[in-house]
């Protein structure tokens, strides 16, 4: 009895061939191949659903945007730059240019600059002095040697960028006034000498195979519905008679004449040794095939199918909720790894831009992607409420720490707009916050401090309320 090897170090079984020489898997692996621009554009170019799969995460990444944390004077200011440099289009049609080709660019132009080769210095950067934000694919603005000092700033950026000028001359950026989205990174250290050392992989490197078994479903379906019914006619020494020209026009001529008495009549007159039937194809199964790639793909491209395909979720259980939560959850992941990171090089600029300086309070937050219905709202307002109520009516914090995370959760539940702007006022006013200092104190305590416990109470005196304080303003998720 021969031996039988196993090639591979993995789980085999010799009485069932399985993981031995016998088995067909053992032979299967991946091949790393690097797809080329004109590959991944194609695919972008002509088919729908590649479109799709690469513009939807970079539209859901910026169609609610931002809000400003400012005065309203420099909110306005702010919104209006932005509006003038189109920069939530910009960035985008960057995050757009990332996916497709693995990499997109944005360069800042400054006012009055001649040399873009220099280093950028914001905090010399004065109002209105933000010219233009360009976007740049992958294959239009060229990566230098990459800076691998790990005390440099630029640490795993290029030493500087090339950019081709309409008039052939070539154009130098110091890597401070270029702002690079990546797309599919590649590991550090990869193995394959052909991967690009500062760029990532098109989104179709990865989701191809996928795409392309969705795509040939769809197209060899399309292909069925033309032999969806056919009528099949024996004719008696047919292949023996076709040769002849003559016996080929009676021949076109009888078919056509069985043709016009159908569409007349609605009656097939056959001679008596012709036969004919009808054969007609069954569509059962097929949907699902095409309905199964299409969830393939929309897995392969980290987007729901309610998303991707805009169908409502079936099933009599199935609301489509908790994917849309996933979704959001991810998209407000991205947001954190790869919008704001780019918006604060910015923002260093834009808002000295703008404002014609840099104040420590001006911050942003992302805009939820889901809004809640006005009903949805007052309801957890009116919930939020009675627990405030609730935990002051226990005493289990104090009146003063409970007014703060009052305030905090206001402010950030984003349903009362001017809410932060309206309590620094209230606090600059001298107001003081609900539960006076004095009923904190002891009488010993408000003794010392110069305070008459009973006149106090009794409406003659007043101790001085605790120093204003400012409600905080959470994490800021990608503050500037």
């Amino acid at each position: 009895m021969g031996k039988v090897l196993s090639f591979f170090d993995k789980l085999s079984n010799v009485m069932s061939g399985m993981g031995t020489s016998v088995d067909r898997a053992t032979y299967a692996g991946y091949h790393f191949v690097p797809v080329t621009p004109q590959q991944a554009e194609a695919a972008y170019r002509t088919s729908w659903l590649m479109r799709k799969i690469i513009d939807i995460p970079p539209l859901d990444m910026t169609r609610a945007w931002r809000s400003w944390q400012a005065e309203d004077t420099d909110i306005e200011a702010l919104e209006r730059v932005e509006r003038k440099l189109q920069l939530r289009e910009k960035v985008k049609r960057a995050l757009v240019l990332s996916r497709l080709w693995g990499g997109g660019a944005i360069v800042m132009g400054i006012k009055g600059e001649a040399d873009p080769g220099k280093p950028l210095n914001p905090e010399a950067v004065g109002k209105d002095m933000l010219a233009w934000l360009h976007v740049f694919g992958r294959h239009q603005i060229s990566a230098g040697q990459i800076i691998t000092d790990p005390e440099s700033p630029w640490f795993g950026e290029p030493e500087a960028w090339s950019l081709q000028a309409g008039n052939g001359r070539q154009i130098t950026i110091h890597p401070s006034r270029v702002v690079p989205l990546v797309g599919q990174r590649a590991p550090e250290g990869s193995v394959y000498g052909n991967v690009d050392p500062f760029w990532g992989d098109p989104l179709y490197q990865s989701i191809q195979t996928a795409l392309k078994n969705a795509d040939l479903a769809q197209d060899g379906f399309a292909a069925l519905i033309d032999e969806a019914k056919i009528d099949i006619i024996k004719i008696p020494d047919l292949m023996q008679n076709v040769g002849s020209a003559e016996y080929e026009a009676r021949l076109l001529s009888r078919l056509g004449a069985a043709a016009t008495g159908k569409s007349t009549w609605r009656a097939l007159m056959l001679d008596g040794a012709e036969e004919w039937e009808q054969r007609q194809i069954t569509w059962t199964g097929i949907p699902d095939i095409i309905t199964s790639y299409l969830q393939v793909v929309a897995g392969a491209a980290d987007i729901p199918v309610t998303r991707l395909l805009g169908q409502s979720p079936k099933g009599l259980q199935s609301t489509g909720d908790g994917e849309e939560r996933d979704y959001h959850a991810m998209i407000a992941a991205r947001q954190d790894e790869l919008v704001a990171p780019a918006l604060e090089r910015i923002d260093e600029v834009l808002i000295r831009s703008a404002l014609g300086s840099r104040p420590s309070d001006v911050w942003f937050r992302f805009n939820p992607l889901s809004q809640l219905s006005p009903k949805d709202a007052a309801e957890i307002e009116s919930k939020r409420a009675t627990t405030v109520k609730t935990y002051a009516d226990t005493g289990l914090f104090p009146d003063v720490a409970l007014a703060d995370m009052a305030k905090n959760a206001i402010t950030e539940s984003g349903q009362w707009p001017g809410s932060e702007k309206a309590f620094e006022d209230a606090e600059a006013a001298g107001e003081a916050p609900p539960g006076d200092e004095a009923d904190l104190l002891t009488a010993e305590e408000l003794a010392a401090k110069g305070g008459d416990p009973a006149s106090d109470k009794a409406g003659g005196g007043r101790v001085d309320p605790a120093p204003p304080r400012r409600a905080a303003k959470g994490d800021g998720k990608g503050s500037a």
